[in-house]
C-alpha cells in the first residue's frame, strides 16, 4: 500500500466530516450563536478569561491537545498491523473525537466558562465532582509521568535537543510580549518567530548540550522538565503556555506537513495490514479489543482534551461560532497527525518497528520513519532527525505545562480551607504535584514506560467517556438531541473500563510472576483506583440522568 494513498483517504474524509457533520451539529444541535457573548467577554480579566483570535486559539489549541499520544500510540499499535490502527484514528475521530472536544468547550461556554468540576457539581452531583477530581488528579499525575519518562530521555540520548528546546521557549515568551504588551502586528511576530526556531534547531546540531552526571544524569533531565512545566503552572497563560504553545504549533505541523510531501516519493507500507489479534511476545500487546482503543491514546478520542477545552480553551472562545472550527478542526488536525505517525512506523521494516517497541525506543520509530520522509524532500539526514527528536519533545512538554497548571488547582481544590490553604497557594501545590511525579517516574523509585503508558491510555480514554457523559447529560437537561454523544459515551465507558481491568490482571500477574517488577504492581494498583473512581462517577451520572427525565411537577 502506497503511504501516501492512506493519509490522502484519511484528509479527504476529515473534509467531508468538518464541511457536512461537525458544521450541521454546530447549527442544529448546539446552535451555536454569534450574538451571545462569551465568557471571555463577560469575565475578562486578562489573565484566565481573555477573547482571542480564532487563528491564534486553534494553534493553541491543536498544539495544547496534540502531544505524545496521537505519535507513540499509533507506533505501538502497529504490532495489530496497520489497518485496525488506521480505521480507529479515522473514524474515531469522525465520529468520536471532534464531537468529544467541541461539546466540552461548548458547555463550559454555557457554563460561564466554568471547568468540568463546577459543572458536575450543578449538573450531577456534589459527590460526582469530587469523585470527578480524584480522577482527575489521579489522571493528570499519569499524564505527567509518562510524558516526562520520554521527554527526559530524548533529552539525555540526543544532546543536539536541549538547545532548540530553550531557544523555543525564550522564542515564544519574547514573542508573547510583542503581541499582548507592544502590540505589534502578530504575523509579523509570527514570521519571525519561526524563523529563530529553526534557526534554533540548527544551532542543536552544532551545539550539543551533554551532561553526564552519573547515576544522577536522568534526574537531572526530569527537574529541567519538570521546572519547565512550573513556569507554565504559576505564570499568565498569555506570558507563558498560550505564545509557545502557539508558535510551537507551526514547528510541529510544517514538519507534519514535509513528512506527508516527503509520501509522494512514493514509499510503500512495509507493515502488515493485519498480523493477530493477540501477541503475548510484544511488551505493550493485548488483546486487539479493548487494548488499541488505549494504545493509541489520542488521534481519535482524549479525555485530555475534554480538560483544556472545559478549563482553558472556553475562557478565550471569541464567538461561539468560533467553537466548531477551534474544537472540531483541531481534534481533526491531530487526526492527520495520528495517521503521519502511523505511517512512519509502517514505512519500516516489521524487524525494526516492532524490534524498536520490544527495546522500549518506541520513540526511534518516528525519529527514524520521518527523517527518512523528510529526507526525501531534500532535508538533511542530520537535521531531520534533530527536527524530528524536537518535534516529540515540543508534542510532550506543551502539554505537560498545562497539566501541571490543572493539577495544581484540583489539589487545591480538593484541599480546600480544611489544611489552611497551604495548597492554595500555587507554588506550593504546583512543586508538590512536581515532587509526585519525579517520585513516580524516577528510575530508582517509579514505574517503567511499559507500565506507565497502558496505564496512562486507559485512564485517559476512560476521562473520554466520562466527559461524553458530562456532555449527554448537559444536552439531555437543555432538551437538545443526545443520541450523538451517548453512544459514543457507552463505548468509551465499555472499552476502557475492559482495558483497565486487563492491565489490571496483567499487572497483578506480572508482579506475582517477578516480584522485582514494582512497575507492574504499582501499575495494577493505580488501574484498580481508576476503575473505582469511574464506577462510582458513572452510578452518580445515572442518578442524574433519571433526575432529569423524571417528569416535573405540576
Amino acid at each position: 500500500m502506497y503511504a501516501i494513498v492512506v493519509v490522502l483517504v484519511g484528509i479527504v474524509l476529515y473534509g467531508i466530516a468538518y464541511r457536512f457533520y461537525v458544521k450541521w451539529f454546530d447549527r442544529n444541535v448546539m446552535e451555536s450563536d454569534p450574538k451571545r457573548a462569551t465568557p471571555a467577554h463577560v469575565y475578562m480579566d486578562g489573565i484566565e478569561f481573555f477573547p482571542s483570535n480564532r487563528y491564534v486559539l486553534f494553534g493553541f489549541q491543536w498544539k495544547s491537545i496534540a502531544a505524545l499520544g496521537p505519535v507513540l500510540g499509533p507506533i505501538l499499535a502497529i504490532q495489530w498491523g496497520w489497518l485496525p490502527a488506521f480505521l480507529w484514528i479515522l473514524f474515531g475521530t469522525i465520529f468520536i473525537g471532534w464531537i468529544h472536544d467541541y461539546g466540552s468547550i461548548m458547555v463550559s461556554v454555557r457554563s460561564e466558562g466554568s471547568s468540568f468540576g463546577p459543572i458536575t457539581y450543578e449538573l450531577i452531583s456534589p459527590r460526582a465532582r469530587t469523585i470527578l477530581l480524584w480522577y482527575i488528579l489521579w489522571y493528570v499525575v499519569l499524564i505527567l509521568s509518562s510524558f516526562t519518562n520520554v521527554v527526559s530521555g530524548l533529552l539525555n540520548t540526543i544532546p543536539q535537543s536541549p538547545l532548540p528546546i530553550v531557544i523555543t521557549t525564550i522564542v515564544g515568551v519574547l514573542a508573547g510580549y510583542a503581541t499582548y504588551k507592544l502590540k505589534i502586528n502578530i504575523v509579523y511576530t509570527t514570521i519571525i518567530a519561526i524563523i529563530l526556531m529553526y534557526i534554533g534547531v540548527y544551532l542543536g546540531n552544532l551545539v550539543p548540550v551533554k551532561v553526564d552526571l552519573g547515576i544522577w544524569t536522568i534526574d537531572f533531565w526530569m527537574w529541567m522538565v519538570l521546572i519547565f512545566c512550573f513556569l507554565g503552572a504559576v505564570l499568565p497563560i498569555w506570558v507563558f503556555i498560550q505564545p509557545i504553545n502557539y508558535l510551537s504549533f507551526y514547528l510541529v505541523y510544517f514538519g507534519i506537513i514535509g513528512i506527508i510531501i516527503g509520501m509522494f516519493s512514493g514509499i510503500t507500507y512495509s507493515s502488515p495490514a493485519v498480523t493477530t489479534f493477540y501477541d503475548p511476545n510484544v511488551t505493550f500487546s493485548g488483546p486487539l479489543w479493548p487494548m488499541l482503543f488505549v494504545t493509541i491514546a489520542c488521534g481519535a478520542i482524549s479525555g485530555w482534551h475534554s480538560l483544556i477545552g472545559s478549563s482553558i480553551t472556553s475562557k478565550q472562545l471569541d464567538n461561539e461560532m468560533d467553537a466548531s472550527f477551534v474544537g472540531g478542526g483541531a481534534m481533526i488536525a491531530e487526526g492527520i497527525m495520528a495517521l503521519v505517525s502511523l505511517t512512519t512506523a509502517a514505512i519500516l521494516s516489521p524487524d525494526v518497528a516492532i524490534g524498536n517497541i520490544k527495546a522500549g525506543k518506541t520513540a526511534a520509530n518516528f525519529v527514524t520513519g520521518g527523517s527518512t520522509l523528510l529526507s526525501k524532500i531534500g532535508v538533511p539526514m542530520d537535521f531531520a532527525k534533530v527536527y524530528t527528536t524536537v518535534m516529540l519533545i515540543i508534542l510532550a512538554i506543551t502539554i505537560m505545562h498545562i497539566g501541571l497548571r490543572i493539577t495544581r488547582l484540583v489539589l487545591s481544590e480538593l484541599a480546600g480551607p480544611s489544611v489552611g490553604g497551604i495548597f492554595r497557594n500555587k507554588y506550593i501545590s504546583a512543586f508538590i504535584v512536581m515532587l509526585i511525579v519525579y517520585i513516580v517516574t524516577s528510575p530508582k523509585t517509579g514505574a517503567t514506560f511499559a507500565y506507565l503508558w497502558g496505564t496512562f491510555g486507559g485512564a485517559n480514554q476512560l476521562m473520554a467517556g466520562l466527559a461524553l457523559m458530562i456532555i449527554t447529560l448537559w444536552l439531555l437537561r437543555e432538551k437538545k438531541r443526545t443520541v450523538f454523544t451517548a453512544i459514543p459515551m457507552a463505548f468509551m465507558i465499555i472499552t476502557t473500563l475492559g482495558a483497565l481491568i486487563w492491565l489490571s490482571y496483567s499487572g497483578i500477574t506480572g508482579y506475582i510472576k517477578d516480584p522485582t517488577k514494582v512497575g507492574a504492581g504499582i501499575a495494577a494498583a493505580v488501574n484498580i483506583i481508576l476503575i473505582i473512581l469511574a464506577l462510582f462517577m458513572v452510578a452518580e451520572g445515572y442518578k442524574a440522568y433519571k433526575r432529569i427525565k423524571a417528569p416535573k411537577p405540576a
